[in-house]
């Protein structure tokens, strides 16, 4: 071939690169390099997370902890004040004792007798204040006394905030009628005559009988015989209990889960505690003691003895 053919071979012939140009071409990125920069930033930023992390949460905590520490107080205040206005500690009323002297019977063929209802506070126990509905303000009611023979003119007012009405047990008289409700602010009156001698009780016949005695709704009335009983010194004892539950205010109700298993918190004698304890019933040797003795429960039996 001629030296002018060659040249032109030579000429038109491209120039294809080794293997080692292709295959590490300067225009093909390292692969390898750039994960092993990426893994590197990785564990950077994930060491920086763990390290910062704690530091976060202990800053959180800190200023947590003031804000709280600021306005603890204010809340309690407020609270305390709150609760105090609402639901101020009661006051204790004063406990006289009770009068266990039997009253002296009437004279004359009618005797009048008016009881009244009242919702007041009584002490019942030391430094135990509690909301009872009475007869005449006291639990138990005044003690009635009238001779066999006698009419009985009965008045009963209600100054109460609830319907309430009376049983006699010396009567008998239409229940129906004479032992109806009595409204708030009303009054009903009715005659009985007292046939048989004895002591017995009287109480509120209003529904749940069970729970305005245990309130304190009873009382005790003597009907002497129609020529009296021999000269004694006389005193009557009412057995009763009371089923308590405390208040915010520091006073009591009565509680009816207690009512209801006949557990009583207090089994007392005229409505106080132990109260002869400190003031008991007193006699001269050799005088004639006459005791009227009655159990108005509402549960327990008694078992009185001297």
């Amino acid at each position: 071939m001629s030296e002018q053919l060659k040249e032109k071979v030579r000429v038109s012939t491209p120039h294809l690169p080794d293997q080692e140009e292709i295959s590490r071409g300067p225009d093909v990125p390292d692969v390898n390099a750039r994960l092993r920069r990426w893994k590197r930033r990785r564990r950077t930023a994930r060491e920086v997370l763990v390290f910062m992390l704690p530091m976060a949460l202990m800053a959180v905590l800190l200023i947590a902890g003031i804000i709280f520490s600021l306005t603890t107080p204010a809340a309690t205040s407020s609270t305390t004040s709150t609760s105090t206005n609402t639901a101020p500690a009661v006051a204790v009323p004063p406990h006289p004792t009770y009068n266990a002297l039997a009253p002296v019977a009437s004279q004359g063929s009618t005797v009048n007798l008016t009881l009244t209802v009242k919702e007041v506070l009584v002490s019942i126990a030391p430094d135990v204040a509690y909301h009872a509905w009475t007869f005449n303000g006291t639990v138990p009611g005044p003690v009635l006394r009238v001779r066999q023979g006698q009419i009985v003119h009965f008045t009963l007012i209600n100054e109460g905030t609830m319907p309430h009405s009376i049983d006699f047990h010396a009567a008998q008289t239409p229940w129906n009628v004479n032992y109806q409700e009595i409204a708030p602010g009303k009054s009903f009156s009715f005659n009985w005559k007292a046939n048989y001698p004895g002591i017995f009780m009287y109480h509120c016949g209003s529904p749940t009988v069970i729970y305005h005695m245990a309130n304190g709704m009873y009382g005790a009335i003597i009907v002497a015989p129609a020529h009296g009983w021999a000269p004694a010194r006389e005193y009557v004892l009412v057995q009763s209990e009371f089923y308590a539950a405390k208040q915010p205010d520091g006073s009591y109700f009565v509680d009816p889960q207690k009512l209801a298993t006949g557990i009583p918190d207090y089994v007392v004698f005229n409505g106080y505690v132990n109260q002869y304890k400190a003031d008991p019933l007193t006699a001269r040797a050799g005088q004639r003691i006459r005791l009227f003795i009655v159990n108005v429960g509402p549960t327990l039996f008694s078992a009185f003895h001297v």
